[in-house]
C-alpha cells in the first residue's frame, strides 16, 4: 500500500478565498490547486491520502479545493468557523475524511496533531503517523505546509517508520517552493537527505563491528563494493592478512574514481577507518586493531589484537622473518615467560594474558588485578589502555 501524508498549514483566509497555484513538477506534469496535496494525489495516486495538521489549520480549505465535494448542509460553515477560532475536533474531521474520498479516489484519514513543540507533543505527531499508516510498504511524504519545525519532524518520522518496518520504502519526500509573481509552485523531490542518513548508520554500523556490507551496498562501483563486502567479512572473523589485500584494492580504486554524491562526503571516514592496511608489518595492523576496538567498546577484540600484537613484536625483536608461524611464535612468547619478572613491562603482559583469556574464554580471573578491571566498562576500558600503552609504545610502531 503506497500512503501519501501531507501536512496542512493556517494562514489568514483570503476574501476571495485561498489562491489556487500551478504546481510544476520535475517531469512536466502540472496541476492547479491551493492545497499541494490534492496536486500529489493527481500525481503519485496513493492508496491513502493522510492530512495532519492542528486545530487552526485551514481543513476548510479542503472543501473549496475540492469543488465537488458536497458537504451536508452548514457543516461547511461550522468547519469554517472552527478553523477561524483554532478549535477543530477530531470528530469533525472523521466526518470530513469520507467526503474527501469518494471524490479523491483513495481513503483518506485527518488527523488533528498538537504543536508539538515539545517532546509530549513530538511524540503524539509520531505515534499518529505510525498508526494512520499502518499496512503501508510505500511512504511519500509532503513537506511543503505547516509549522517550520514539522518538516524535521517529518524527517525523523521517515527515519523511525523506515527502522520500524523493515520493508517500508520512502518513495519521496514533496517540497512545493512558491514563485508568487508567477502564480506557479516548483515542486521537488528532498528524499536524497535520507542517502545521508544511510551513509551514517553504514558506517556507524562498520566502525561498531567491522563489517562493512552496509556501506557496500551504497557503492554504485561494484569492484569497490565487493572488495569492502568481503573484506569486511575477513576483518570481522580475523583474517586480517587476507582482509587486507581486499580493502587496498579498494582503497586504490576509490583514488581513481573518487564517491559521488553523498558517499563524497563520507569517502574521507572509510578511508580513515581502512588505513590501517597501509601499515608495513603485522604488529602495526594489529596494534591498530586493538587501538581501534578499545575506542569503541570492543574490549573482547582489543585484547585478542593487543595480545597477538605483543607476540608478533617479540617475534621481530628476535630477528624472526615469518611472523605468522605457529612454531615461531610460540618459541618467541615461551622465550619473553622464561625471563618472567625480569621484563620491564612482565606485568602489563600478564595483565594482558589474563585479560585475553578471561574475555576468549569465559574463565575466571586468576588474579586480583584481572578481576578488578571487569567491575565496569571504565575498569576495563583503563586497565586495557595501560597495557597497551606499555606493551605496544606508539614509539616503537614506525
Amino acid at each position: 500500500m503506497h500512503t501519501l501524508v501531507s501536512f496542512l498549514g493556517r494562514s489568514e483566509r483570503p476574501a476571495d478565498g485561498y489562491r489556487c497555484v500551478r504546481y510544476d513538477f520535475p517531469d512536466g506534469f502540472q496541476s492547479q490547486a491551493s492545497f499541494v496535496g490534492y496536486s500529489l494525489v493527481r500525481k503519485l495516486r496513493p492508496d491513502r491520502l493522510v492530512i495532519v495538521g492542528t486545530a487552526g489549520s485551514m481543513w476548510d480549505q479542503l472543501l473549496t479545493d475540492g469543488a465537488e465535494v458536497q458537504a451536508p448542509e452548514g457543516e461547511a460553515e461550522a468547519l469554517m468557523e472552527s478553523v477561524d477560532e483554532a478549535r477543530t475536533s477530531q470528530a469533525q474531521l472523521d466526518a470530513l475524511a469520507p467526503l474527501l474520498a469518494s471524490v479523491l479516489d483513495c481513503d483518506v484519514v485527518l488527523r488533528a496533531i498538537p504543536e508539538a513543540l515539545d517532546d509530549q507533543g513530538q511524540t503524539a505527531l509520531l505515534s499518529a503517523l505510525v498508526e494512520a499508516t499502518e499496512g503501508s510498504n510505500q511512504l511519500s511524504l509532503d513537506i511543503t505546509h505547516g509549522y517550520r519545525h514539522l518538516p524535521m519532524l517529518m524527517l525523523m518520522a521517515a527515519l523511525y517508520l523506515r527502522s520500524l518496518r523493515s520493508h517500508m520504502e520512502v518513495r519521496g519526500i514533496w517540497y512545493a517552493m512558491l514563485h508568487a509573481a508567477e502564480g506557479r509552485a516548483s515542486v521537488q523531490d528532498v528524499s536524497g537527505v535520507l542517502h545521508f542518513a544511510d551513509w551514517i548508520s553504514a558506517l556507524q554500523r562498520s566502525e561498531l563491528t567491522g563489517d562493512y556490507s552496509k556501506i557496500a551496498t551504497l557503492i554504485a562501483d561494484d569492484e569497490v563494493a565487493d572488495a569492502l563486502r568481503n573484506g569486511g567479512f575477513l576483518e570481522t572473523i580475523h583474517r586480517a592478512q587476507q582482509a587486507r589485500g581486499l580493502l587496498k584494492k579498494a582503497r586504490a580504486r576509490l583514488q581513481e574514481r573518487p564517491l559521488q554524491g553523498p558517499g563524497a562526503l563520507f569517502q574521507p571516514i572509510l578511508e580513515r577507518d581502512t588505513r590501517w592496511v597501509e601499515h608495513q608489518r603485522l604488529d602495526q595492523r594489529q596494534r591498530a586493531h586493538a587501538i581501534s576496538a578499545l575506542e569503541r567498546g570492543d574490549f573482547l577484540r582489543s585484547a585478542l589484537y593487543g595480545y597477538e600484537a605483543f607476540v608478533t613484536r617479540l617475534v621481530h625483536q628476535q630477528g624472526e622473518k615469518d611472523v605468522n608461524k605457529q612454531e615461531v611464535r610460540q618459541d618467541a612468547k615461551r622465550a619473553y615467560e622464561a625471563n618472567g619478572s625480569a621484563n620491564p613491562d612482565w606485568w602489563a603482559y600478564k595483565q594482558l594474558r589474563g585479560l585475553r583469556n578471561v574475555l576468549a574464554h569465559g574463565n575466571r580471573a586468576d588474579t586480583k588485578e584481572v578481576e578488578s578491571a571487569l567491575q565496569s566498562p571504565d575498569t576495563m576500558r583503563a586497565k586495557l589502555s595501560g597495557c597497551l600503552d606499555t606493551l605496544l609504545p606508539e614509539a616503537g610502531n614506525p
